[in-house]
């Protein structure tokens, strides 16, 4: 047992001894904290696999980053990893320019492409958390230079902003727009809604279904977004967007400028088609449509964004948003969709993410709802979802995330899936689930299909189906001689079945 020595003081030594002693220790600590960095990214290069539930005998592959990056034949990428609240390191890879063949840093601007919805999504909930703008209010009211058209679907149910913001508005328009040459005369907002030249566009804005019922993506529906914040405001979406967020939170290489290297000086990450090659004869296309695919910016950027979220939603002083608007922010409002984001969990909402994909670019932005966790991944290639992807699993096995992970299904002993095969059914007995045994697996199916799928167990008391682990999960409870079923499909949307006495 240690016990206190009186005679010994470490103030006794002298003062350019005790400073040496903890400069020395401090140094140690130090090169400990970057040793084990380098380790947590030297994990993530070597552990890229495709997010997925592994069957029985099935192995988890993994792959360099470098290795990966030639495979998809893509060029270039920026990474920021979000840890505790932080960036906690960032990374580039790869060249910018496949012509030039000059090296990609982090603070190139990249295309980020549809997240700059997620920013478009935060800028409006700043006129909601003002009281200039309600969620629930038909956005014809505040609109002055076009409205959305009125109709027999519009009549039953008014388009609000928290339709547009969900994807649930009832317009089809569908993903993304084509963008432009940059010699193109390039047109404004009010060209692009009315499809009028120069605008290309030609799908209609009209209202289809009613809105509210039915989730189909529309980047029309943020471009209605950032009419009403120019109406509402008086001032370019440019201007607001760079007073609410980019100052507040540092974004400082975030810009709608169309064409940044040009016009600001700023080193850029050329596009690129998916077989590796340059686009022909430019660097990139301009998209007018700021607050659907305009941004250019960096992975650093985006994960401040993800923090300035995060901080909010942990009610943190001096945050941006209330803790309230962004706890609606991150609460499903039709299927898997936030007020501008998509959610990911089981049991809750776990995670938040949007991907982006303009010519030439790719991108995919991740953070935990209450980790303070979270990665961005920018590429300069038409081909690079399935390696962004990749990326993001790698980051999720190395820091523990509760989604976007890997699974290897474990074995489920004869005598458990014995216990387990049967037919359940609901408290009504209107609907009805069957678990049963075949060449030695066990398959669940509703009582009105034929076919059903594997269950794996990925965990104690955990099954799912394959390659679904973040959005289905099963367990069995056994007590007083009945076991019920707890089938979770979606976030929290759990559904309880008794087993049929047999």
């Amino acid at each position: 047992m240690y016990r206190h020595n009186p005679y010994f003081s470490f103030r006794k030594f002298p003062l350019i001894v005790r400073k040496t002693v903890l400069a020395t220790l401090l140094l140690l600590a130090n090169l400990s904290i970057a040793q084990n960095l380098e380790s947590r990214i030297s994990n993530v290069e070597n552990g890229l696999t495709f997010q997925a539930t592994t069957p029985i005998g099935g192995e988890i592959v993994t792959g360099n980053i470098l290795e990966k990056f030639k495979q998809y034949k893509v060029n270039g990428g920026s990474i920021a990893v979000i840890n505790d609240g932080k960036i906690e390191w960032s990374k580039a890879y790869g060249v910018a320019d496949v012509n030039s063949g000059n090296p990609v840093s982090t603070k190139m601007l990249f295309q980020c492409a549809s997240i700059g919805k997620v920013i478009t999504a935060l800028a409006i909930l700043h006129l909601v958390q003002e009281g200039k703008v309600e969620l629930d209010e038909p956005v014809n009211n505040k609109l002055i230079r076009w409205k959305i058209s009125a109709n027999d679907k519009t009549e039953i149910e008014a388009v609000t902003l928290r339709h547009l913001l969900s994807h649930s508005a009832g317009l089809t328009d569908d993903y993304g727009f084509l963008g432009y040459e940059p010699t193109d005369q390039i047109p404004n907002l009010l060209q692009v809604l009315q499809g009028v030249p120069p605008a290309t566009t030609k799908k209609s804005l009209a209202i289809k279904t009613v809105p509210g019922q039915v989730e189909r993506y529309s980047g029309a529906g943020y471009l209605i977004i950032q009419l009403l914040i120019e109406d509402v405001t008086e001032i370019s979406f440019d201007d607001y967007v760079q007073q609410k967020i980019f100052v507040p939170l540092g974004m400082t290489n975030t810009t709608y400028d169309h064409q940044p290297d040009k016009n600001l000086g700023k080193p850029i990450a050329s596009g690129h088609n998916s077989n590796g090659k340059a686009l022909n004869g430019k660097k990139y296309h301009v998209y007018p449509e700021k607050a659907a695919a305009g941004p250019w910016t960096t992975a650093e950027d985006l994960a401040r964004l993800v923090v300035g979220i995060q901080d909010a939603f942990a009610g943190k002083d001096q945050a941006l948003w209330s803790q309230q608007l962004i706890t609606d922010f991150l609460t499903p409002q039709i299927n898997h969709k936030g007020l501008g984001v998509n959610l990911k969990g089981v049991d809750k909402v776990d995670a938040f993410w949007h991907a982006g994909q303009n010519l030439g670019y790719t991108s995919l932005l991740y953070g935990l709802a209450d980790q303070k966790q979270g990665a961005v991944v920018l590429l300069n290639s038409d081909g690079g979802d399935r390696l962004m992807q990749e990326i993001v699993t790698s980051i999720a096995h190395e820091y523990q995330w509760p989604v976007m992970q890997s699974y290897r299904a474990t074995e489920i002993p004869p005598d458990l899936q014995t216990k387990l095969i049967g037919k359940y059914e609901n408290r009504d007995k209107s609907k009805g689930l069957i678990v049963e045994l075949k060449k030695k697996k066990l398959y669940l199916r509703p009582t009105s299909a034929k076919r059903g799928y594997e269950l794996l167990k990925i965990g104690e008391n955990h099954y799912t189906f394959r390659n679904a682990q973040d959005y289905f999960k099963l367990t069995f409870e056994s007590t007083g001689g009945e076991t019920t079923l707890s089938y979770t499909e979606g976030i929290g949307n759990t559904m309880q079945f008794k087993r049929a006495r047999q």
